[in-house]
């Protein structure tokens, strides 16, 4: 017969009672994608026009939302954590899932800094900081015309 699992997963336990690793391996993924997402916004900002506003405000609105979200995992952390009696390897699971969140959250206020340092430097603030005329414009899309040809 197989070893029990550190929590009862069966059911017969309240599930919001102790730390189960679906949770976690979730937080873990997060980590791993928001940590590659965050290593192409970092020289953004030297890169003016790079990105459009859309972009930028998406990339904000998501990760805020997402870092807001990580309330509810430290709650639930704490919920396990308050726990009277609780075995060792689950409070260390709980521990490990706390680790995780910190983990995360840091990593989304880095995306969320970077970011930010964004704004200034959308196309549309690239367009107004450098006042281009139509005769610029032409000349440049007569000069990519030539060069596709």
């Amino acid at each position: 017969m197989s070893e029990p699992p550190l929590w009862d997963t069966s059911g017969q336990q309240d599930s919001g009672q102790y730390p189960a690793q679906a949770p976690y391996q979730h937080l873990r993924k997060g980590i791993g994608v928001t940590a590659g997402q965050l290593g192409p916004l970092q020289p953004a900002p030297a890169r003016p026009g790079r990105l459009d506003d859309a972009t930028v405000a998406r990339i904000i609105g998501v990760h805020q939302d997402q870092a807001d979200d990580l309330m509810l995992s430290q709650d639930q952390a704490a919920r396990w954590n308050a726990v009277p009696g609780l075995p060792p390897a689950q409070r260390a699971a709980a521990r490990e899932y706390e680790a995780a969140i910190s983990d995360l959250r840091r990593l989304k206020d880095g995306v969320l800094a970077a970011a930010w340092q964004l704004k200034p430097v959308t196309m549309a603030a690239a367009w107004q900081l450098k006042p281009v005329t139509m005769e610029v414009l032409l000349a440049r899309s007569g000069s990519w015309l030539r060069g596709a040809a």
